[in-house]
């Protein structure tokens, strides 16, 4: 089944048609930004998949969690008491719900903010609907067992440093210019599941170079054995940092054509590029076999 969530007000949807989330290596509970689940599916708040330490945030009458989206689907509230915390969108709890439907109903929490990891989740109060999924996801245990293969490798070569560090993903377009363009991406992965890393190849880079992105194991699962959207839109990019790694933070957003990936981190960590959206998701596709 696929589910969708509507506004009990004006009927409208909250949410796009999205799966019930049921594989535990996909959830993401303790890093700071990184999504709690994928994109395109939920869970409800009392599933074993959210063990009890971490749902003070989540009253049980906002049962339904979801990752970050757009404003597409959920707008944010006016009031700044309810939205502003240090790095980003907060939450203050049930009494201050800080995600709308457009026609201004209070419909859900949301937080976005530096400690992580983010989430949505939704009142009980809207609407549920229900449908057989036209496409269910099939091969998902078999791509699981193979990305565990793969990224048990080593790392041969350390990371290249393409420069581009003052790109930005929502207030600066022009900046995108300023990056190293890839128009063309070979994906691989390494390290080990406690410290995986993506490892990325291009005939735009120099020879023999290459690009190493850190990644928590959920996010490597989500993108290659789930088949996540590879990217996010700028409003809200897809992000994650590995705090056993010390860093860097990825994020990944796209505008038309192109895909920004950058790394904030200390040093030679913090560098941008640019990548065609086609060779981007053609690469994941690959890698997920």
């Amino acid at each position: 089944m696929q589910s969708r969530f509507c506004c009990p007000r004006c009927g409208e949807a909250l949410t796009p048609w999205v799966r019930r989330l049921e594989l535990a290596e996909a959830v993401n509970l303790h890093d700071s930004h990184t999504w709690v689940l994928p994109s395109g599916w939920f869970v409800r708040r009392d599933s074993g998949l959210l063990p009890a330490p971490h749902l003070s945030e989540r009253p049980a009458n906002y049962p339904w969690v979801f990752a970050p989206m757009s404003k597409w689907w959920l707008g944010v509230h006016s009031d700044p008491r309810r939205t502003v915390g240090c790095c980003g969108l907060a939450s203050y709890g049930p009494e201050l719900p800080n995600l709308v439907c457009a026609c201004g109903q209070e419909v859900g929490l949301g937080y976005r903010d530096c400690l992580g990891p983010y989430w949505y989740s939704l009142h009980e109060s809207v609407v549920h609907e229900q449908e057989v999924d036209p496409d269910p996801p099939r091969g998902i245990a078999e791509r699981l067992a193979r990305l565990r293969e793969r990224v048990a490798g080593p790392i041969a070569r350390m990371g290249y440093d393409p420069g581009g560090r003052h790109a930005s993903h929502q207030h600066d377009p022009p900046s995108w210019d300023a990056t190293l363009r890839l128009a063309e991406v070979t994906l691989d992965c390494g390290g080990g599941v406690d410290e995986p890393a993506l490892v990325i190849e291009s005939q735009q880079l120099p020879a023999g170079a290459q690009l190493v992105v850190p990644l928590p194991w959920c996010q490597l699962v989500r993108l290659a054995a789930l088949g996540e959207q590879p990217w996010a839109e700028t409003e809200s990019p897809l992000t994650w940092k590995h705090e056993r790694r010390g860093g860097p933070r990825v994020c990944v957003s796209r505008r038309k054509r192109r895909v920004l990936l950058t790394a904030w981190g200390p040093g030679s960590a913090s560098w941008a590029v640019t990548i065609a959206v086609r060779a981007w998701a053609d690469a994941w596709a690959r890698l997920a076999g």
